[in-house]
């Protein structure tokens, strides 16, 4: 709709309704380019995985370019695993589509990185085999990310296919490790401030969730997360529960006190537990 509204004329309807209209007739072509980005098992999280993270960017990155866009790669180095691991961190899409100064500019945020997902874990199909049932689309990324990636991509494809002026510039800015917590993000936004956003007017992020069918939630604020490792270290040797339980600190259960420190929970308690006389 935001395609829509930057040009709404008194023509708007008839363009929606030439749209929709191409979007019925393709339905199926990219239903099925869902399925395949799908089936990539883009997991972030786990390192094995790694090569898969860079081909769904690669993969990514040509779909943008036969749209048209200027696409550049920005690589982000490598990052430090626990284990004392280095491993190459997939790269950064940066892309660009139309450059008219009377128009405003559009910037899309997405990633195309997913959780581990396996079918033990609760999913009643494969998570990585898009599945059809009653009229709904499940599988991994099919909503995070990478739908609503995809959805833009199709959107512009419309645009172009119909021969349609596009009301705005678009620019992309697509990473594969978000779920890992975005690593080298923060770098290269603060890098191409001046240079990839500086003409940039609206942002718009993708990763979020709608209310109903028709109402979409408006994010004003997202939380973080933190990952880490935590090592306790104890005597060098084994003790004798019997002869020394209770007056050597166990280190689990140190392991433990220490994390239930970093929550906090109100507890709710019933008005009738309570003597109002």
């Amino acid at each position: 709709m935001l395609l829509f509204e930057a040009g709404m004329s008194s023509s708007s309807s008839g363009l929606e309704n030439q749209i929709f209209q191409y979007i019925d007739l393709h339905q199926n072509e990219f239903i099925q380019t869902l399925k395949e980005w799908v089936a990539v098992e883009s997991d972030s999280i786990q390192p094995g995985l790694r090569q898969e993270v860079i081909r769904m960017v690669e993969l990514t990155a040509d779909r943008l370019r036969a749209l048209g866009a200027t696409v550049e790669l920005v690589k982000l180095g490598s990052h430090k695993l626990s284990d004392g691991q280095s491993l190459l961190l997939p790269p950064l899409i940066l892309a660009e589509l139309g450059k008219d100064p009377q128009k405003p500019t559009v910037c899309f945020y997405g990633h195309v990185d997913v959780q581990p997902a396996k079918k033990e874990d609760g999913w009643k199909t494969d998570p990585y085999t898009l599945t059809e049932i009653d009229g709904n689309l499940y599988g991994r990324g099919a909503t995070d990310n990478k739908g609503p990636v995809l959805a833009w991509i199709n959107a512009v494809e419309s645009f172009r296919a119909l021969q349609l002026d596009i009301p705005v510039n678009l620019k992309f800015i697509i990473e594969g490790m978000e779920e890992a917590g975005s690593l080298g993000l923060e770098e290269i936004i603060k890098k191409e401030n001046q240079r990839f956003f500086s003409d940039v007017d609206f942002i718009v992020i993708s990763d979020n969730l709608w209310l109903s069918n028709r109402k979409p939630a408006l994010t004003y604020g997202t939380r973080g997360n933190i990952c880490f490792s935590v090592e306790v270290r104890c005597g060098e040797r084994d003790l004798h529960s019997g002869s020394f339980g209770g007056i050597i600190h166990e280190p689990m259960t140190d392991l433990i006190a220490l994390l239930g420190g970093n929550t906090y929970a109100p507890v709710a308690l019933p008005l009738s537990l309570y003597s109002w006389d």
